[in-house]
Parts: structure tokens; C-alpha cells; sequence
């Protein structure tokens, strides 16, 4: 429910010079939109080698001068046009570490200003090979259609999970974790379950551990509820944050409601947790409310509440969340975070949490108006239908009287 206790501004909030305000900060700072990749199971670096191949200029084929090492001359051109470019170019990061590397090796290198760099630049995208440069192929066809249909590019990548070639099934493991948690869920069993399970022990793919923990979280099975669950109790117990967000996002899709008393017994109440902890449960319920068990927003709306006492430097997060999400109930633990910020919130920040205040306030305002309003139209609408109604009784009163005469 929304909170109409006053606002610190609430005498202007009503003002034309308040709403204009507010509505120039909703504009130059709006909510951001539920981001499409998914927080809890990207990995670093979130760049893939296919932003590399899709943003390039000239896309080759090299092998490395044996008489320059690092420098590397083109030997076939993949896509568009070499002229202007020197016949060799170098690579600032060695093709392979240790002191001793592979002169006959040839690569796939992409040319192109990158990620909004004003200056063009080569980057190395991976090891030429029969599948890799199959699959570039594929990518560069397929451009125009993922331009189009975003949610495709994960989708043809889900495909390579499990793929022999350790470079291609990398570069799917990055690609499919990167993509958004409702479509993650679509992609059960590309992986089979077994294979998940042995996945997870295996410390070697840690990095990929998140993206595994959701997978598995699609399981119907009794020992996968068990598994995780039991991950998030351990974790309580011990204190450890690694893949807490993961474990967290999957028991909430197996037993939210289960999860949901959890976290709020050991984790949101009580002695305060560390800030990792904190930080890990967020992104798990953000994750759920922006792409997951949407009906649960009111219950994190709630679950916010406790988050913001514990560390009040999540509060951006968390109220780009409401503003999405439509909830204006937690004015009264957002407001004494604008009065001290925490060290750190910078101004764009503070300026937004007073925008969902405003607006807070605004509905808090409009919405006992507009049930008087709304019961106010009931005594109308009887007496308009009594009006239209009495003629009408009487007119047929008069001619039943008018039948009942004897001739």
C-alpha cells in the first residue's frame, strides 16, 4: 500500500513548478528498462568475440610474421574491403601465452572501431579451424536477422552448449549468458540435467557455474530442490557469497514462496549481512521480479524494504525497480537515504530517488480524489436513471389505465 504520510516537498508537489520538475527529472534520468542480459550469470569479460565480428570493418585471416612476433599478415579476407590497410598489423596482446608460440598458426582478426572507440583498432577473435571459421561464416549471414530479433542470437548459440570444440562451446557458454533470464529458462535441456550436475563440480568451470545453477533450476527433480536449497542454507550458515545469486535466483524458481520466508528470516532480518550477501539477494530478486515469477513484485517491494535498511547504497538499483515495476510504497525508507546519501551516490542518483518521492507523493494525493470522485459518480448515475425512468413509468402507467377504461 502506499504511504500517505507527507513528503519532505510535498507542498510543492503539486505546484505546476513541481510537476514540471519532476517531470524533467523522469525524463533526463528515467528508469532504466529490465536489462536483457542476465546479472546473475554473466561472466567477465561481458564482451563477446561475435560483438568483435558483427561491428568489424574487415574481418581476415592472419598468420604471424615468423621474423616479428606479434606481428600479423593477412593471408584471406572473410569480409569487406583491405584497401588503405598496411599488408601486416600488430597485436598488442600475444596470441598465446608463454614464451613459445605457434608461427604456423593462422587466426581470425577483426579490424573496426569497437564498442564506441572513436579509433580503429585489430582485435583477435579466436583460432581459424574448419568448425570456427564455419561458424563465422554463419554469424556474419545472420547479422542482419539478430538485428532484427535479438533473442535469436542466444537461441543459435544454445545450440553449441555442448559443441567438441572447446573455442565454440566457450564462445556459446558467453553468448547464452548473456541473454535474458526468461529466455535462459527456454533453454531446457540443451544441457541434460546429469550433465549439469557434473558441470557444477568441476571447479574449472566456475566462471560458468551461475549459468549451469540456472539451468538446473529447471528441473523437476527432488535432488536438484535439494541441491540448491541446500546451497542457499549453506551459504546462510557460512557466510559465503560466491554464486549466492544464482542459487538464490533458482530456489525462487522452484519454491518461491519457500525462498521468499528464507530470505526474509535469515538475510533480511536480524543482525545485518555482509555486503556481498546483501548485494547477491538484490540481484536475485530483481532478476525474478523483472524477468522471472513477476507476480511476486509486491513481495520484493517488500523484501526492498529491508535491503534499503541494511545497505542504503543499493537504492539506485532499487528504485529503478519500482519505477518499472510501479510501486510507490517505499517513500518512507527512501526518503531519509536523500536526506545523508551514502558515500558514493552520485547526484544523478539522489535526483532520481527524489523523482519516484514526487511521484510517490502524487499518487499518495490523486488516489483519495479520485475514489471520491469515482463514488461521487454513483448518486449521478441514480438520479439520472430515475429521471429517464419515472417518464417512461408513467407513460406506461397512463396507457395501462387508458386500456383498462370500458369502451
Amino acid at each position: 500500500m502506499v504511504s500517505r504520510q507527507p513528503l519532505s516537498m510535498s507542498a510543492h508537489s503539486k505546484s505546476p513548478a513541481g510537476t514540471l520538475w519532476v517531470a524533467v527529472v523522469l525524463v533526463l534520468i528515467p528508469p532504466v528498462p529490465p536489462a536483457r542480459a542476465c546479472l546473475i550469470c554473466l561472466p567477465v569479460p561481458t564482451t563477446s568475440p561475435v560483438d568483435y565480428l558483427l561491428e568489424a570493418d574487415l574481418i581476415v585471416v592472419a598468420r604471424e610474421d615468423p621474423g616479428a612476433p606479434y606481428w600479423l599478415t593477412p593471408t584471406e579476407i572473410l569480409r569487406g574491403d583491405a584497401t588503405g590497410i598496411g599488408r601486416s598489423f600488430f597485436l598488442e596482446a600475444p596470441l598465446r601465452p608463454g614464451p613459445s608460440l605457434d608461427r604456423n598458426r593462422e587466426v581470425i582478426c577483426a579490424y573496426g572501431s569497437h564498442l564506441g572507440d572513436s579509433q580503429p583498432e585489430w582485435v583477435r577473435v579466436g583460432d581459424s579451424g574448419a568448425d570456427f571459421n564455419l561458424l563465422v561464416a554463419e554469424i556474419l549471414q545472420s547479422r542482419e536477422q539478430w538485428q532484427l530479433h535479438p533473442g535469436k542470437r542466444a537461441t543459435y548459440f544454445s545450440r553449441y552448449l555442448d559443441h567438441q570444440n572447446q573455442q565454440i562451446r566457450m564462445l556459446a557458454h558467453l553468448e547464452v549468458a548473456r541473454a535474458p533470464y526468461d529466455q535462459i529458462r527456454e533453454f531446457k535441456g540443451i544441457l541434460t540435467f546429469p550433465e549439469l550436475r557434473s558441470s557444477l563440480q568441476n571447479f574449472r568451470l566456475t566462471d560458468w557455474h551461475p549459468l549451469y545453477i540456472l539451468l538446473l533450476a529447471q528441473s523437476e527433480e527432488a535432488e536438484d530442490l535439494m541441491l540448491i536449497s541446500g546451497k542457499v542454507r549453506s551459504a546462510a550458515e557460512t557466510g559465503l557469497s560466491l554464486h549466492l545469486a544464482a542459487w538464490v535466483t533458482g530456489w525462487l524458481e522452484i519454491e518461491p514462496e519457500s525462498a521468499l520466508q528464507f530470505l526474509e528470516r535469515e538475510y533480511l532480518s536480524g543482525n545485518p549481512r555482509d555486503t556481498a550477501e546483501i548485494r547477491a539477494i538484490f540481484r536475485a530478486l530483481s532478476v525474478h521480479g523483472n524477468r522471472g515469477h513477476q507476480y511476486l513484485r509486491e513481495r520484493i517491494a517488500k523484501a526492498y524494504r529491508a535491503i534499503l535498511h541494511q545497505q542504503p547504497q543499493i537504492a539506485p538499483g532499487v528504485v529503478n525497480d519500482l519505477m518499472n515495476w510501479q510501486q510507490w510504497g517505499l517513500a518512507d525508507s527512501l526518503r531519509p537515504i536523500t536526506a545523508s546519501p551514502p558515500p558514493g551516490m552520485d547526484q544523478a542518483s539522489v535526483l532520481q530517488i527524489h523523482a519516484y518521492l514526487r511521484k510517490a507523493q502524487d499518487i499518495a494525493d490523486t488516489h483519495p480524489a479520485d475514489e471520491e470522485t469515482g463514488s461521487g459518480w454513483i448518486p449521478l448515475l441514480i438520479t439520472l436513471f430515475l429521471l429517464l425512468a419515472l417518464p417512461a413509468g408513467l407513460s406506461l402507467h397512463h396507457r395501462w389505465a387508458a386500456r383498462a377504461r370500458p369502451s
